[in-house]
């Protein structure tokens, strides 16, 4: 998770988070974490309910963070539908209605995640992340070389519910069951690691890696930094908790 000034990352057992200061020294903090129940742990694994799970696990990270994924599609669904309504009636065109203010309220947000540190910070949390899953040296070095897309995150999820609400107002669905799809569709499309579903719904895959391009800019070494302390941390938390539990068994 990006901040302004910092990056966040999130294990089984801790939270760490770095910042730098106005000095340019760089601070850590790691928080421990509630554990997860394990029939939660087993719902993520479940194709149809792991999107219903992983809006749970919001809740174990951050109060706000379960919040927000768990009201973002009840927002969504009804904040497009008023859009739709609005310039259906403004222009009598309803698609080309619809389709400008889309662009225009992503055009608006675009901008403001551009013009703030935060597009750098994400970048630069993905790129570590991404080291890391490659198994490549967890160096600011190796991070200037890496691709900031990652497979899963947050603000492309964002992206994705907003195309998957852009379709279903042309389903004539009652708005509790497009509301409730969008759990099982999230779930699948984000987590489910099959080859050929994953042929399936590319598509909606390159709706949310097209979207990093827009909320991450290219971050400089001292961006890179800051994530890589951050989750250099959070492993050796983690490393200490596989330890001790290996010892007690």
């Amino acid at each position: 998770m990006a901040h302004g000034d910092a990056v966040s990352f999130y294990g089984k057992n801790y939270q760490s988070r770095a910042t730098r200061n106005k000095n340019g020294e760089i601070s850590v903090e790691v928080k421990r974490l509630k554990s997860l129940p394990h029939w939660l742990n087993h719902m993520l694994l479940i194709p149809g309910l792991r999107g219903f799970a992983d809006t749970i696990y919001g809740f174990y990270m951050k109060w706000w963070v379960g919040l927000l994924f768990l009201l973002a599609p009840i927002a969504m669904n009804y904040r497009i539908q008023a859009v739709f309504d609005f310039f259906t009636s403004q222009s009598g065109d309803a698609e080309a209605g619809f389709i400008s203010g889309m662009l225009i309220g992503l055009i608006m947000m675009t901008i403001i995640i551009k013009v703030t540190p935060v597009s750098k910070y994400h970048a630069a949390e993905h790129i570590v992340h991404n080291l890391y899953l490659q198994g490549r040296p967890l160096h600011a070095e190796e991070g200037k070389k890496t691709s900031r897309i990652h497979e899963w995150c947050g603000t492309g999820c964002m992206f994705l519910l907003m195309a998957y609400t852009v379709i279903m107002v042309f389903i004539p669905f009652p708005s509790w069951l497009k509301i409730m799809l969008w759990f099982p569709f999230y779930g699948e499309v984000m987590m489910n690691e099959n080859k050929y579903f994953r042929l399936l719904v590319m598509p909606f895959k390159w709706i949310t890696y097209a979207s990093q391009f827009l909320t991450t800019s290219k971050p400089k070494e001292e961006h890179i930094e800051v994530s890589l302390k951050a989750f250099q941390s959070l492993l050796e938390k983690e490393e200490e908790a596989l330890l001790k539990s290996n010892t007690i068994a």
